[in-house]
């Protein structure tokens, strides 16, 4: 990352130069971050840079964060998009975009994917001025984008005050960064300017303010222009503050200016007659007199953003409040949403607010999806503001609880709902709430809290039927996690049965998800499957994923990568590939499929969506597919860092988090060397498996991991019970090849029995997941070894070995080297399993040789996401470990590499 402080635009334009000409002429990306204080010339520096770029035959887009409107999801980037006589995208396209504010990650792919397309024809500058304004959504995209369009010619210009925002700080990995820093004038530039505008030396008077304006240029500008406009200089000028208040006061109607710093943005003459009738186009040209307005076209805004806030903090207190309550009407009156009236709403809310607090929940609700933060402050500061005697308290509580449970702020939603539940005045609503403080409960690891809350809601009279089987639904879904599995299941049948009975959506999707949810914990993955599929037909796309890993555990992941394709192959805006739950899906897919290297991809993919999110699940499970391909790899210290941020306790709770955690540690000590402190780790996980509220004890290899553990402990119980729960798992899944190979293959092992560990290799043949192979590979080939059959044992471990080494599973093929040296036996193809190298051609993955060379032959990442069925995602995390493997910065550069590079087939 280059830092400059500059002190003038020319040379300010000269220190972006670089990263427009690295652009222009070698189709590299780059990001330009103009920073320094309110009038110091951020804006006049970026305008002129992307002039310049206009000259050098780059496509442009130019928009500007404000304050006021920071709520409006997506507002600048989508501005810059459609800006200019030439808009980067058009209608079609842009309506397209409009559509998909309310899901984050699909418009952030889109707007990527058309950058791409824009930039394959030309170089692109996008400006983002005052940044530090930005909403969440834009500011989740200009962290994204940067780096998803790495090797594209597209250049980043941001200009904000704060030089410490962590949107502009933070380098991305990627992107070359470029920092200008704006410093005040010096002395020397403020006496030439003083010079140039006055004709003559500044007196000692103006010389003194001057002096005291601290070199900042609009403020020495607006004295400047004061004086050469005839102001006297005998007298010392009034602060800039004050020659505001007495350009305003100069005015007969000051409404209009007092109305455009309140709405913050351009405005045109007949939108301000709407908000306030009494605003003339006289008052509008009177105030550009006075040099407090200007116009811009057929619009009118502040001459500069500091008379703006100037003018803003002077307003009192009523004026203010009545103004942004006008704008909030005016908003919802002309056609838009919530969301655009709401910053107006919050200005204009008081203690009792009733309009301002319903505003503010719609809002909230309308922002769930795109700015999960904001919708929990936006219904927040709405509950707050309503008064318990108020008739909306109730109301507006039971719509907080919903949205705080839903953005995950569970412990705020369950304090709301408290309050609610306090003043509760009908059975009817005490139980509604008590349904919503259930489902946040149960995302925090509460079930006995829930059953309690429940029970007592269930305790009222009167209430209706529907809400009775919605709270025995939830209630069914909180034992799950409290109960054995056999107590659990009637009450979530009953629950189904009576939900279906009386038609109550709700209940029903909570009914259906206990159901899955006991399917799924218990091993009955054929059942959980139907469940969730069918939760999936009555709720929405976020339960496709575990449609398709239950698919995967059944062994068919033919039909789950079409479900995968399907969802990939979507052309709505790829909602459903980019949600996190098809990302994770697909991150299993490959990582069981023995697609390690496409596994690791995918989920370094989801733990960058999951920390963008705040969705710690996902984050959580991403890191612990890291940690295991780590230890397959046999890089025992990766896997140990992969698992510190889950240690922690920043990803998930604890109930959720500890399981996989303490599985993780167990085969990493196992892995280590340390049997004995495996055991300790597993030991209580085992014997409590099938209690577990979890479904680890019914996927497949686990307890090969364990009965391995009890065997080099010497721990026969141990090592006994892990092979009755495998079997357990093979008969709870019939006709699952996996499951009862894995089965066979544990019972055959412990019982040094060679007729079921052949049977277990065959019944393997017919299994998916190689890995599973090779381990029965390998336990047949040792046991045949210790019977003395040397010629059959080192032909199975051989066979082993191919599979792993195939896979990249480097601790397993070392292992299996050693046992076949010492049985004698070499063999010349070990001389090619070293680790892969960290640079050139050879660093690359298969997947990556895949997206390199369609990149290199001009495809953008959706086209070759498409041809290789992944995500676009997906394909920009390929990209990112191309560039850094083959060192280039760029899209053309890429294509020399790979035409220098390549091996010739």
């Amino acid at each position: 990352m280059a830092r400059v402080v500059l002190r003038g635009r020319s040379a300010a334009m000269s220190a972006a130069m670089p990263a427009l000409r690295r652009a222009a002429r070698h189709g590299q990306s780059g990001v330009v971050v103009v920073t320094g204080d309110a009038g110091i010339g951020k804006t006049a520096v970026v305008d002129a840079i992307g002039a310049q770029a206009v000259g050098m035959g780059f496509r442009t887009g130019t928009a500007k964060a404000d304050e006021i409107g920071r709520i409006s999801p997506g507002a600048p980037v989508l501005l810059a998009l459609r800006s200019g006589a030439r808009p980067l995208l058009d209608a079609p396209a842009l309506a397209e975009l409009d559509e998909l504010t309310d899901h984050p990650l699909p418009l952030i792919d889109r707007v990527g994917a058309r950058l791409e397309q824009v930039a394959a024809t030309a170089p692109v500058l996008i400006v983002i001025d005052d940044v530090q304004w930005a909403d969440q959504l834009s500011r989740l995209a200009l962290r994204v984008l940067p780096e998803r369009l790495a090797a594209d010619p597209v250049v980043w210009l941001f200009a904000t005050r704060d030089a410490a925002d962590e949107l502009t700080a933070a380098a991305p990995t990627a992107a070359r960064v470029e920092t200008i820093h704006l410093g005040p004038l010096a002395p020397a530039d403020v006496a030439a300017i003083a010079r140039d505008r006055l004709g003559q030396p500044p007196g000692p008077a103006t010389q003194r303010m001057l002096d005291g304006v601290g070199g900042n240029p609009f403020l020495v500008t607006q004295i400047l222009d004061g004086l050469a406009h005839g102001d006297r200089d005998d007298v010392p000028p009034p602060a800039f503050v004050r020659a505001v208040d007495a350009a305003l006061d100069s005015l007969p109607d000051k409404t209009v200016v007092l109305l455009a710093a309140v709405l913050g943005r351009p405005f045109a003459i007949d939108e301000a007659q709407r908000v306030v009738p009494s605003v003339s186009s006289g008052d509008v040209h009177r105030a550009v007199v006075a040099g407090l307005l200007t116009r811009d076209g057929h619009l009118v805004r502040f001459r500069h953003d500091l008379v703006r806030e100037t003018v803003y903090a002077g307003l009192s207190t009523s004026v203010r409040r009545d103004l942004h309550r006008r704008c909030a009407r005016h908003l919802l009156a002309s056609g838009h949403d919530a969301l655009a009236a709401a910053p107006h709403a919050r200005a204009a809310a008081t203690p009792g607010d009733e309009e301002s607090a319903a505003i503010l929940c719609e809002a909230a609700h309308q922002a769930v999806a795109a700015l999960p933060a904001t919708a929990g402050e936006l219904v927040t500061e709405a509950f707050d503001l309503v008064r318990p005697a108020q008739e909306s308290w109730e109301s507006t509580g039971e719509r907080c609880v919903e949205i705080l449970a839903r953005v995950r702020r569970c412990s705020d939603a369950v304090r709301v709902a408290d309050a609610v539940l306090a003043r509760a005045g009908d059975g009817e609503t005490f139980a509604r709430v008590q349904v919503l403080a259930t489902q946040a409960l149960w995302q925090i690891g509460r079930p006995a809290e829930s059953v309690a809350r429940i029970d007592d809601a269930l305790a009222a009279p009167g209430l209706s039927v529907p809400l009775r089987t919605r709270l025995a639904a939830a209630r069914a879904l909180a034992l799950t996690r409290m109960l054995p599995a056999w107590q659990a299941r009637q009450s979530a049948e009953d629950a189904l049965r009576d939900a279906r009975q009386v038609g109550d959506q709700d209940a029903i999707m909570l009914a259906l998800q206990a159901m899955g949810e006991l399917g799924r914990n218990t091993g009955h993955h054929a059942e959980s499957l139907a469940y969730f599929r069918e939760l999936r037909s009555v709720g929405d796309a976020s339960y496709q994923g575990e449609e398709i890993i239950e698919l995967q555990l059944l062994d068919r992941y033919t039909d789950a990568g079409a479900l995968l394709e399907a969802a990939h192959r979507d052309d709505r805006g790829g909602v459903e590939a980019t949600l996190p739950p098809v990302i994770a899906a697909q991150m299993w897919q490959d990582y069981t499929l023995g697609r390690l290297d496409d596994a690791e991809s995918g989920a370094r993919t989801l733990l960058t969506i999951g920390r963008e999110l705040g969705d710690h699940m996902h984050e959580l499970d991403a890191e612990m597919v890291l940690a295991g391909l780590a230890l397959l790899r046999g890089e025992v210290a990766e896997a140990n860092a992969h698992l510190a941020p889950a240690r922690s306790g920043g990803l998930a709770e604890e109930s959720v988090r500890l399981p996989g955690v303490r599985l993780m540690e167990g085969w990493l000590a196992a892995s280590d060397g340390r049997p004995d402190d495996a055991r300790k780790i597993l030991r209580p996980m085992l014997f409590t498996a099938r209690e577990s509220r979890a479904d680890w004890p019914w996927r497949p290899g686990w307890m090969r991991i364990f009965a391995r553990v009890g065997r080099a402990t010497g721990d026969q119980r141990f090592t006994h019970e892990a092979v009755a729960i495998a079997a357990e798992g093979a008969a709870r899944n019939p006709g699952v090849a996996s499951f009862k190979g894995a089965a066979l293959e544990l019972r055959g092992l412990v019982d040094k029995d060679l007729d079921k560990l052949a049977e277990a290799t065959v019944v393997l043949d017919r299994s998916p997941r190689p890995m599973l192979r090779a381990n029965a590979a390998e336990d047949h080939g040792r046991l045949l070894l210790t019977f003395g059959a040397r010629d059959q044992g080192i032909a199975e471990l051989d066979r082993a070995w191919t599979i792993y080494h195939g896979l990249g599973a480097r601790a397993a093929v070392v292992e299996v080297q050693r046992l076949m040296r010492r049985a004698g036996a070499r063999r010349a193809k070990w001389d090619t399993d070293g680790a892969r190298p960290r640079q050139g051609w050879a660093a690359l993955t298969d997947a990556e040789v895949k997206v390199a060379e369609l990149i290199s032959a001009g495809h953008t990442n959706k086209e070759a996401a498409r041809l290789l069925n992944l995500s676009p995602n997906t394909v920009s995390t390929h990209l990112r470990s191309i560039f850094a493997k083959l060192d280039v910065q760029s899209r053309v550069q890429l294509t020399n590499a790979v035409h220098a590079m390549k091996p010739v087939a």
